[in-house]
């Protein structure tokens, strides 16, 4: 089965859903491709990024070769991805990277906003290591979409918004919980544009009140109707709305975990590709606080047995499901075996297309388990070690 991506006029989002299955997918031969493409020039008329991906191919046909498979098991398993070669309309919308997971029963390909060198790997299992960069995008968060006619809670991760189905728990409209006609009683509303002042309220003093008290009754409801569903996955929440509607459902808010700051769009125009984006630019910061907390208590827990910089110890730990988080330098490729059963780890100094990345095997056990996986500078990673860890104990 082959899954093109759902809009090739984008670069593609790895989602929680597809990194999951990237997860599970096992099998002798897994084959993990990836290139640089090009969007604009020369090289797009001339389909050179098609050119360099049949180039990997007759590599990996060689490599199966080796293996003693038949050219018509080697055409039928590769199939999937010469459809992608000669799929023109394909190749006119990349972006700066390429990859191309192929298993057995299903073939993906994932255009992504990332450089990445030519790489080929055959393994039990996909080589991720070359997507941290990617999955370490930041961790769960809420979005409150605020309208008067209209309230949205999503569910987000850096791979995308799921919004969330908030039934009659919430009032969506507000005359349809104060029964306030708010389209005149002698008040009128002002909108500027994001970079100036928020919009607000200008008219009678005592109406200006009253309207402001009526909003505040409605978003007391919307309060009170989202605490069952943030309750189940206390993440943190960030609103999106107009400045003015944002300060005054802050007035009122009980929920602990929302953010300073908060999304300035016009939510009737946005797409929701287009709001997350913009939580990710707010976001970002704080979770790479967190980020640099978890580094503070690595250098801390150094010799105390709940870190380790020692590659051995880590893939013992990573299949015991105790990775918290893993930290990985730029030049963290180390290949060779791991015996589960028994801990016993070699490394082999000319890998293969078909050698372990056992770097990539520290990656899939700490992200299998719920852990997470930073690119950190080399400069910042201790003992001059390319591979990190801070255990749970």
């Amino acid at each position: 089965m082959i899954e093109m991506p759902q809009n090739t006029t984008q670069a593609d989002r790895i989602s929680n859903e597809d990194l999951q299955k990237l997860i599970e997918t096992r099998g002798p031969y897994c084959i993990s491709i990836y290139l640089p493409t090009h969007t604009t020039g020369e090289e797009v008329l001339q389909r050179q990024d098609a050119k360099t991906l049949e180039a990997a191919l007759r590599k990996i046909k060689k490599a199966l070769e080796s293996r003693s498979w038949t050219p018509e098991d080697i055409e039928k398993r590769l199939e999937p991805i010469q459809e992608f070669i000669e799929d023109g309309e394909f190749w006119r919308h990349q972006s700066e990277g390429l990859v191309l997971f192929s298993s057995a029963s299903w073939t993906k390909a994932f255009t992504l906003p990332m450089a990445f060198q030519p790489e080929n790997r055959i393994s039990e299992r996909f080589y991720l290591l070359p997507l941290v960069a990617e999955l370490s995008i930041p961790k769960a968060f809420n979005i409150l979409s605020l309208e008067l006619e209209r309230i949205r809670l999503f569910k987000g991760s850096g791979r995308g918004l799921r919004e969330i189905d908030l039934k009659d728990a919430v009032p969506q409209r507000k005359e349809d919980r104060v029964g306030y006609d708010y389209e005149q009683k002698g008040l009128q509303f002002r909108s500027q544009h994001q970079a100036h002042d928020s919009a607000g309220f200008h008219g009678h003093a005592e109406a200006d009140r009253d309207r402001k008290n009526e909003i505040q009754r409605f978003f007391r409801q919307v309060d009170q109707g989202l605490q069952s569903f943030l309750e189940k996955d206390p993440a943190p929440l960030v609103i999106a709305s107009q400045d003015y509607l944002a300060a005054l459902y802050r007035e009122v808010n009980t929920y602990g975990n929302l953010l300073e700051g908060h999304i300035v769009v016009n939510l009737s125009e946005v797409s929701q590709a287009a709001l997350h984006e913009e939580a990710l630019a707010l976001l970002t910061p704080f979770f790479n606080r967190e980020k640099e907390e978890k580094h503070a208590l690595l250098l801390q827990y150094l010799g105390s047995g709940k870190a380790s910089t020692d590659l051995e110890v880590i893939l013992k730990a990573g299949q015991e499901g105790r990775i918290d988080t893993l930290f990985l330098g730029k030049e963290s490729g180390i290949w060779g075996t791991f015996d589960a059963p028994s801990g016993a780890m070699k490394t082999v100094s000319d890998p293969d297309m078909f050698t372990e990345s056992l770097t990539n095997l520290a990656v899939f056990s700490t992200l299998q388990k719920g852990g997470w996986v930073y690119m950190t500078p080399e400069a910042r990673m201790p003992d001059d070690k390319s591979v990190a860890a801070l255990f749970r104990y």
